[in-house]
């Protein structure tokens, strides 16, 4: 075997050979496997890294819907209040325009009584007036039915003449019972507009 030593200065021998080869072999598998086994190595350290960060991602994706679904709700709730906002400021609206609408037509009713109360006023005036010329042109007609009454009494009183006498005393009879029938008419008219005044 000394002679297959190739320090020797000779020729390797088969056995040399094959030994030599082993080694290369043995070698070559060595730094496969150890770089496998370093691979493996980075592998396990990114498994437990994305392990040990996954809970992390999580925690973080979970987070961010709260924060989405909380802001949601946040939309929502301003929704209801500006809702409840608007309704109240529609509801105010509304009472104002009733209470203005409310005052002006009691505005309205106090000025249509000052109004009937004045034109009330001015009939019962007018009504007042009118029942004075009236009462007036009765005294009038009394007083003129009474003259014509003293004046046939002192005609009867003196006796005049029988014919003139019948004669006139017909004549003033019927002059007479015309005066009295236009002063009941007169007489009439005058309480049918009393009456009628009092009504009012």
């Amino acid at each position: 075997m000394a002679g297959d030593d190739p320090r020797n200065g000779s020729i390797p021998g088969p056995a040399y050979l094959t030994t030599e080869e082993l080694r290369r072999d043995v070698s070559a598998l060595r730094e496969i496997l150890q770089a496998r086994l370093d691979g493996m190595d980075r592998a396990s350290v990114v498994l437990s890294e994305t392990v040990n960060r996954t809970p992390t991602v999580i925690q973080t994706e979970i987070t961010h819907v709260r924060e989405l679904v909380a802001e949601r709700f946040d939309s929502i709730s301003q929704q209801f209040r500006e809702r409840d906002v608007r309704t109240e400021n529609v509801a105010k609206a509304s009472k104002e325009a009733l209470d203005a609408a409310l005052l002006a037509a009691k505005e309205l009713v106090a000025q249509q009584n000052d109004a009937n109360a004045a034109t009330s006023e001015k009939t019962e005036q007018s009504t007042t007036k009118q029942i004075d010329q009236i009462g007036s042109r009765i005294d009038t007609m009394q007083k003129a039915f009474d003259d014509r009454l003293t004046e046939l009494k002192e005609r009867i009183d003196r006796g005049e003449g029988s014919d003139s006498g019948a004669a006139s005393g017909r004549s003033e009879q019927r002059l007479n019972v015309s005066q009295v029938i236009a002063a009941l008419a007169v007489l009439a008219t005058v309480i049918s507009i009393i009456l009628y005044a009092t009504k009012k």
